[in-house]
């Protein structure tokens, strides 16, 4: 059974990115991170921005959407990853993080206006399209979007993060010594 559409609006999507740099400067400055990491982070994050804002120049009333996968389609998908990733082992390849990417992105989407001379239905054929047409960084940003539409959270029960984190404010609201001050 197909999974519920989620419209993607690319404006309001390349905004969460740039307060996504708002946050990594906030975070530099305030030494959560290190610069040259902050900087590595930042850089992907603008670069998915600007394809952001190119694809909305080159289509402006287009629709994007996305969706989760069925278990058929999450089933089908893991296997053609294997298979990627066992093939690139034999030939001596060391990344095949891209044509994940690709593979993830493909699998999730469901309008694009790259998609629009294939069959949409036909898994393979949506692949090739966002191998052959998007800008790469627009294909990075899809895949983290269907990564995000297809993980678990209904937000009853912390997950590890948010668990991590509030034990770190509990650590650091103890007094660091048991001297009064």
């Amino acid at each position: 059974m197909p999974r519920d559409v989620i419209e993607l609006d690319l404006e309001e999507e390349a905004d969460a990115l740039g307060d996504r740099l708002d946050e990594l400067a906030e975070a530099e400055l305030d030494g959560e991170l290190e610069s040259s990491q902050a900087r590595r982070l930042a850089g992907d994050v603008q670069q998915q921005m600007w394809a952001l804002e190119e694809a909305l120049e080159e289509h402006p009333d287009a629709t994007w959407s996305i969706r989760e996968f069925t278990p058929g389609e999450k089933a089908e998908l893991t296997g053609l990853i294997r298979r990627t990733k066992e093939q690139a082992e034999r030939t001596g390849q060391d990344d095949v993080e891209s044509a994940l990417d690709n593979y993830w992105a493909a699998a999730g989407l469901v309008d694009a206006p790259f998609l629009e001379d294939v069959d949409a239905s036909d898994l393979h054929e949506r692949i090739m399209a966002v191998r052959d047409k998007p800008n790469p960084y627009l294909v990075q940003w899809l895949a983290d979007r269907v990564t995000e539409e297809n993980t678990l959270g209904n937000g009853k029960r912390s997950s590890y993060a948010e668990r991590l984190a509030a034990k770190q404010q509990d650590r650091s609201d103890e007094p660091s010594s048991a001297k009064p001050s």
